[in-house]
């Protein structure tokens, strides 16, 4: 039985990695920072609080484990400093007592497609293109998989979902609610294209890259493998929701000074937006667009069922927790 252990398993990938891998019978440790909700992870978790800036206690709590999976990772932040402090200087730190501790044997980072930046046209990119990540998110990411490469000493591998849905993840969830009320919002007029994966497809992607030596020192994109426009996103969504929406058009010059009323909302709530300047950058990109033949051809992998299907799942998951 392999023994894993998962930072950032209170999260949404997180979680769901670790409900998969404790029904699959392995021996699974959750990383858990103090005072963090952990609603998400199943009952029977074997959950450990842990301070990342004690590096005797980390030491000690990676003895006898085999593989590390680093799902933790800051997507929104106000300053530079915030994503270098947990997406790359707590990589590297991990890093390091990966490579000096014996027994274990791979090191999986869960980066993100927005370390590899948008595709220049519909032509999906792969993972030996040249990355131009255009958000301070997206460097952050690139920054910490550059340094894993550099620096591990024993195998690692990197995995860069596309955007994820599912039970527990909040940031679609806000589109969900619009669209339950009749509303669909566009950026600009021009089509957009984008891949999907649903974190149950995402998850079983992980796990087979688990002691699977061909996936040893590789980057792999993770992606259902459709390119879907905006417009096609919605109708899907709005057939799981048995739905329709009006779609109003923001254009693309008002998207960045809507951003800045939005942050300076956020500032006197003292939270951090869900929509600013970051977002905007991505949301004018065209093609977020990835090729997902190498995982493929590593794991054999196809969806396990189609969009509007796994929409439906997800949506009736919001409304059993009450978040719809």
């Amino acid at each position: 039985m392999k023994k894993i252990v998962i930072t950032g398993s209170n999260g949404f990938i997180g979680s769901f990695l670790a409900k998969k891998l404790i029904q699959q019978k392995y021996d699974v440790t959750c990383f858990v920072r103090h005072y963090s909700n952990t609603e998400l992870l199943p009952e029977n978790s074997k959950i450990v609080y842990v301070d990342y800036s004690n590096d005797k206690e980390l030491s000690d709590l990676l003895q006898n484990q085999e593989i590390i999976i680093h799902v933790a990772a800051l997507t929104r932040a106000k300053k530079w400093e915030q994503f270098k402090k947990i997406n790359i200087e707590l990589t590297e730190k991990l890093l390091d007592l990966y490579n000096k501790t014996p027994c274990l044997k791979q090191f999986i980072f869960i980066s993100s497609q927005a370390a590899a930046g948008p595709a220049k046209n519909k032509i999906p990119k792969t993972e030996s293109d040249l990355c131009n990540p255009i958000s301070m998110y997206g460097k952050s990411k690139l920054t910490a998989e550059n340094i894993i490469k550099e620096k591990a000493e024993k195998p690692w591998t990197i995995i860069r979902p596309v955007a994820v849905f599912g039970s527990g993840e909040k940031d679609f969830l806000q589109i969900f609610k619009m669209v339950k009320k009749h509303i669909s919002i566009f950026a600009g007029y021009s089509k957009k294209y984008l891949n999907l994966i649903w974190v149950d497809d995402l998850t079983d992607i992980i796990i087979k890259t688990m002691g699977n030596q061909k996936a040893y020192n590789q980057v792999f994109f993770a992606s259902d493998g459709n390119a879907y426009t905006w417009n096609a996103f919605i109708s899907n969504l709005e057939k799981a929701l048995n739905t329709s929406s009006i779609r109003f058009r923001i254009p693309e010059i008002l998207l960045f000074p809507a951003a800045v009323i939005s942050e300076f909302c956020a500032f006197h709530r003292q939270k951090i937006p869900l929509f600013n300047r970051e977002k905007v950058k991505e949301m004018k990109q065209r093609y977020w667009l990835v090729s997902n033949k190498k995982v493929k051809e590593l794991q054999n992998y196809t969806a396990s069922s189609d969009l509007q299907t796994n929409l439906k799942k997800t949506y009736e998951w919001y409304k059993e927790k009450g978040w719809m």
